[in-house]
This record gives C-alpha cells, sequence and structure tokens, in this order.
C-alpha cells in the first residue's frame, strides 16, 4: 500500500471537525481477549448490558450537532454504539466504512489481552510490525488516513463522528499529534464510549 500521508501531512488545515468515540463495552472486554477477525467481529460480540448508558453520558457531554455526520466500524460492537449514539444526537443513521474497522491481531486473535502489551512493544520498535500476521500501524494509519483523505475531498465545514477501536484511534491520534506512529502508546489510551476530538 502507497504511504498516503506524503499526500496528507499532519500540519495540514482541515476542513472538517473530527471526533472520534471508541465503541462501548463490549463482550470481548468482558470476557479480556482480543477480538479483531472481522469474521466474528462484524456479527457478533456486541455491547454489554450498561454500555449504553457510558454511551449516553459520552455523547451527552459533546454537544454534536444534529447534521453531525456519523461514520463506524463494521464490528458489531461499533454499530451498536453508533446506532446508539445516532439516536442521542439525532443526526441521520451512521454509514459503515471498512477502513475504520479493528486493527487485525493475527495470531494473537481470541487470545487473553495480556498479549496486547506484546504487540505494542514490537511496534514500538517497528512501525511496520506485523509479527505473527498482525496489521503494522503504518498500515493502520494509511487506510484512515485515505478514509480521511476522502472525507476531506467530499465535505467543507462539518462535524464528522467516527466510531472505531482503541489501536485505530490511538494510531490516528498520534499522527496528528505530530509523533512517529511506532509511538502511538504515549498517547494516552481512548476507553470504552469515549468521545475525544481528533485535534485538541
Amino acid at each position: 500500500m502507497n504511504d498516503v500521508r506524503t499526500q496528507f501531512p499532519s500540519a495540514i488545515d482541515l476542513k472538517n471537525r473530527y471526533f472520534l468515540m471508541r465503541h462501548g463495552r463490549s463482550m470481548a472486554n468482558e470476557v479480556g481477549i482480543i477480538l479483531s477477525n472481522p469474521a466474528e467481529g462484524i456479527h457478533g460480540w456486541g455491547l454489554v448490558e450498561g454500555a449504553e448508558e457510558e454511551i449516553r453520558v459520552s455523547v451527552e457531554r459533546s454537544d454534536l450537532p444534529v447534521d453531525t455526520l456519523l461514520y463506524s466500524s463494521p464490528f458489531k460492537r461499533a454499530t451498536e454504539t453508533a446506532w446508539y449514539a445516532a439516536g442521542i444526537i439525532a443526526c441521520p443513521e451512521p454509514h459503515i466504512d471498512e477502513a475504520l474497522m479493528e486493527r487485525y491481531f493475527g495470531f494473537f486473535d481470541k487470545s487473553g489481552e495480556h498479549y496486547y502489551r506484546d504487540i505494542w512493544s514490537e511496534d514500538a520498535e517497528n512501525s511496520r510490525n506485523n509479527l505473527h500476521g498482525v496489521e503494522s500501524p503504518t498500515d493502520v494509519l494509511n487506510r484512515l488516513m485515505k478514509f480521511l483523505f476522502e472525507k476531506e475531498s467530499d465535505f467543507s465545514d462539518r462535524t464528522i463522528l467516527l466510531v472505531s477501536h482503541g489501536d485505530p484511534h490511538n494510531i490516528l491520534f498520534t499522527h496528528f499529534s505530530g509523533l512517529p506512529v511506532n509511538k502511538h502508546r504515549d498517547i494516552e489510551p481512548i476507553g470504552t464510549a469515549e468521545l475525544r476530538p481528533l485535534l485538541s
């Protein structure tokens, strides 16, 4: 994949206002496993009971306008979050986009969350880390930047909310903070149902 960062540098003045929201607490979070395979994540492993409340609190605090454009990862935990958020904002229904899907963790999929530490340690040494089939931070950033580049081409002066997952969001925050992508764990991790502006 071509590195789209050369087309879309972090210093660019964005034409739209972007907010990132992580999905609410999910079944995978509840049992403490990594769930990144689309074959399972798109149709299963949705939100747990009580997740709607943390989503409601985050969205109501954000005061997003009713003309917000909402895009979501196709994973069930994200789409459920997006639909619930859309109802609170009273904005149009979410658009589903594969560019926002969870980072794929290869061999570590369906394993314990403690393996994140090993993956992130490898990331810190190599932004193209794809050990054991893991999707590299660079590849995640490239698909997200391509998505943003398309939205910047299509819209102007809009509020756009992106519902996705922990690693993709942290990787995007890293880039727009002017840090190299291998430093994505230096950014305060985004919590479940947390909603943050892309640019502070």
